[in-house]
């Protein structure tokens, strides 16, 4: 399965399906084996917010909801990784899931995601809002692909622009 940080292109899934027919060629894998790719959007143009309501002492109280908690519209779905039991400042706000293509269901690629969101490595105690493959590659990005020449992806190497 590919979750994709925000959205996919025909383009990367096509990439990604040609190197999946390539490793099945050589053998590294099975020729069962499937691509499943999904959006995880961090934001969301239409933001769902999830609440737990209880009645205490005649008193309706609002908290975050269970971590775990999904619901499921079609192609998209939204999961609570955050929430009740941990004790985190301000409203949870669940991620935002698009099944793109595949033969996993939308809720196994849900159960896929929250699994390692729970992935805490650093901090076992708390818990994370996106899962562990999405933060550490936000993590290797953020070193990696800070600093770039304009002109040089531009142009290329060589090119009178670099001259000048």
């Amino acid at each position: 399965m590919i979750h994709r940080d925000g959205r996919s292109f025909p383009e990367e899934r096509l990439g990604a399906r040609a190197a999946c027919d390539a490793l099945r060629l050589e053998g590294v894998l099975r020729d069962d084996a499937t691509l499943t790719v999904v959006e995880i959007h961090k934001t969301s143009p239409s933001p769902l917010r999830f609440f737990d309501v209880q009645r205490r002492d005649g008193r309706e109280i609002v908290g975050n909801p269970p971590i775990g908690l999904h619901y499921v519209s079609g192609q998209d779905g939204y999961l609570a990784t955050t929430g009740m039991p941990f004790r985190r400042p301000g409203t949870s706000r669940p991620l935002h899931v698009r099944h793109v293509e595949g033969p996993l269901s939308l809720v196994q690629c849900m159960e896929d995601i929250f699994r390692l969101s729970n992935l805490t490595w650093s901090r076992p105690e708390d818990c994370l809002r996106l899962p562990i493959t999405i933060k550490l590659t936000d993590r290797v990005l953020g070193e990696d692909a800070t600093d770039y020449d304009e002109d040089l992806l531009r142009f290329g190497e060589g090119s009178e622009r670099e001259s000048a």
